[in-house]
């Protein structure tokens, strides 16, 4: 879970960094067409050196650790550095600042990054006057581009830390949706073996009482009790045969909702409608089994679960696009499924894709007894 929280937050650190540096990349691109590659130059290194700083703001922003306590000598390093370059770089430059109000939004507290950037932008307007000759129209003009562009680039920092947060709540979600099941059962599992255990207990002490006394009673007591166990036994086995009897359909449905908790899209095909009670039941177990594995194992983007028929068999593909290595090959879930699979005379597969797929097929003989002909409901399983 560690290594794919970290992996978020680098995409999301890359997607918010790769456009503004492309942003403050115009500014070295204007000295470039005006034929001044010293200032391009200096500019370059400049807008590189603070990029690399501002990449590890970005990061432990969206990763939610922070500044940490030098926020303050790391906006003062913004502000020297943007400000200082003035007399060298002149008017090209002046729309540099944007860095420092950004900066403020994302490493000071709001009660006083507000008036920072307030002050930043409103500085737009003697700083242009004075390095260049523009009129009061244009001065306002990157008073407000400054201030504006200072937001949309602390926004979109923020907006990347709550898909990251929202991300984790989902993983959450998923993680308590595949442990709910356990949960039930054995707390279907507790209210029957409380109440049998209760009765056996209060049966053999009412045996010892009258073991000396009344050895018939007793024998009775003894017998009732064997009685209780085996309707007990009976009764767990009721339940978990209830328990493993499970509806492709809804399965098909809970695996889609459950790995799109997760943030990712999962594609469902159907291309058949009907299929035996003993062969849905096995994928069923197959399809639940896949989608824990891919929820709690993968940093899947997209997945795809097709079931259809192939050569008189029936064939599932279930196949994500973030497989770890680590978790990859026959662990103990992929062994249990496989034993199932054999017990129906199947075959299972399981192989990587790509850099970083995985795929799952099986393919199963379809019974022909009409009898036991199932309906998998395309509606109710996307």
């Amino acid at each position: 879970m560690a290594q794919q929280n970290e992996a978020q937050v680098r995409g999301l650190s890359i997607g918010v960094v790769v456009p503004t540096g492309a942003l403050w990349g115009l500014t070295p691109i204007a000295f470039l067409l005006s034929g001044d590659p010293l200032r391009a130059l200096l500019s370059g290194v400049l807008l590189a050196g603070l990029l690399v700083v501002y990449w590890k703001v970005v990061v432990g922003h969206i990763a939610g650790t922070g500044p940490g306590p030098h926020a303050g000598r790391i906006f003062a390093l913004f502000a020297v550095v943007v400000y200082g370059s003035f007399p060298l770089l002149g008017l090209a430059w002046a729309y540099m600042p944007l860095i420092v109000g950004t900066a403020a939004l994302l490493l000071l507290r709001f009660r006083l990054a507000a008036p920072v950037l307030a002050v930043v932008a409103a500085a737009e307007i003697p700083l242009t006057a004075a390095i260049g000759e523009v009129s009061r129209t244009a001065a306002l003009q990157a008073a407000a581009a400054v201030f504006v562009a200072s937001v949309v680039a602390a926004g979109m920092v923020h907006y990347a830390r709550f898909i990251r947060e929202l991300r984790e709540l989902r993983a959450v979600l998923a993680e308590m949706a595949v442990d709910e099941d356990r949960v039930r059962l054995a707390g279907e599992l507790h209210d029957l073996l409380g109440q049998t255990l209760a009765s056996i207990r209060l049966k053999t002490e009412v045996a010892l009482a009258l073991f000396d006394r009344d050895r018939t009673r007793a024998m009775d007591e003894i017998e009732a009790t064997i009685a209780i166990a085996s309707e007990a036994r009976e009764e767990i086995g009721d339940v978990v045969a209830a328990r493993r009897s499970l509806d492709l359909g809804a399965e098909l449905s809970a695996a889609v909702a459950l790995i799109e908790l997760t943030g990712a899209r999962c594609d469902l095909r159907l291309g058949i409608t009907e299929i035996d009670e003993v062969t849905g039941d096995a994928l069923a177990w197959i399809v639940r089994e896949a989608a824990t594995n891919v929820v709690r194992h993968s940093t899947a983007r997209t997945c795809v679960i097709q079931l259809d028929d192939k050569d008189g068999r029936i064939h599932l593909l279930i196949g994500n696009d973030g497989a770890r290595r680590a978790t990859r090959g026959d662990g103990s879930g992929l062994i249990g499924l496989r034993q199932r699979v054999d017990r129906l005379h199947g075959e299972l597969r399981a192989e990587e894709t790509g850099t970083d797929g995985f795929e799952l097929r099986v393919w199963l003989p379809a019974v022909p007894d009409q009898e036991r002909v199932i309906t998998v409901d395309s509606r109710s399983a996307g």
